[in-house]
């Protein structure tokens, strides 16, 4: 009898186990990942000007008429919210969500967007669909485009990159070569907008002084504390996959996404949300 009940047991310890651990790899649950960002070149009238970035939806829909992830939004209190590609997947092509999430958000907040490389991949009439969806709505693209932000009397530069016509591993090298079609301000604080982080060897150290971007999903599965396993392309433990990096005096913040465009699914790797929190440098 003392076997069997050591044995039982061991087994609810086990199951226990299991659950727990299926729980966190799976959990679907959104999370809120803060940075502050500090700058000489900011100006007094941008401290504590804050930024929400969206990325990677993939068509994913996170309550009805995207409730709850627009109340998340309202609650982190941003200045701006910048959409940085793939909101769309041109292999669930449902614009449903989409066009949801865009007029949620325009309805409160100035929104700027860039393309991804999803959004690039739809046939031409699903790509002037999705145009339309977001002129309707209010969002303002920035496809290789530049406008400023004031407040106060002050401006900072928003850029924004289109997504270079390059899959699989040979975009950094094109980027490298050819460039992208935006360049920064002089004397003013360069916030860039991109859809793949990888590139950033091509354009940190140019004048930037922050670049948010997306698509690498967060390396899809992640290794808790230390990285992402795996790429959209297939590289294993690619970087540049969440967080922050400095290279060169430039700030990369990546976001991981939302949503899921691959057969692999996303492992340790919740929803993301992004805050980002501009700070004057203390003279």
């Amino acid at each position: 009898m003392r076997k069997k009940a050591k044995k039982s047991k061991s087994f609810l310890v086990w199951l226990l186990g299991l659950g727990l651990f299926l729980f966190f790899a799976f959990d679907p649950r959104l999370v809120v990942n803060s940075y502050t960002v500090t700058s000489d070149t900011l100006p007094a009238e941008f401290d504590g000007f804050t930024i929400v970035q969206i990325t990677d939806l993939h068509c994913a829909r996170f309550g009805e008429q995207q409730k709850d992830l627009l109340a998340r939004v309202d609650k982190l209190s941003p200045d701006i919210i910048v959409l940085t590609g793939d909101i769309i997947d041109e292999n669930i092509l449902d614009f449903e969500p989409v066009e949801e999430l865009v007029k949620g958000l325009t309805e409160k907040y100035p929104v700027y967007s860039v393309w991804g490389n999803h959004d690039r991949w739809l046939s031409r009439s699903d790509f002037r669909k999705l145009q339309e969806i977001y002129k309707a709505a209010g969002v303002v693209m920035l496809t290789d485009e530049s406008v400023e932000i004031t407040r106060g009397g002050a401006a900072i530069a928003l850029h924004g990159a289109d997504d270079p016509p390059v899959w699989n591993r040979g975009d950094l090298a094109y980027v490298q070569e050819n460039g992208i079609a935006v360049e920064p301000a002089n004397g003013k604080f360069n916030l860039l907008l991109m859809h793949r982080a990888n590139l950033f060897p091509a354009v940190s150290g140019k004048g930037f002084d922050l670049i948010l971007a997306g698509h690498l999903h967060g390396g899809q599965v992640r290794i808790p504390y230390i990285a992402g396993l795996i790429s959209p392309t297939r590289e294993w433990f690619p970087k540049y996959t969440a967080g922050r990096y400095e290279e060169n005096g430039t700030v990369l913040i990546v976001g991981r996404g939302l949503g899921n465009a691959i057969s692999v699914p996303r492992v340790f790797n919740p929803p993301e949300l992004v805050r980002v929190v501009l700070k004057t440098s203390e003279k």
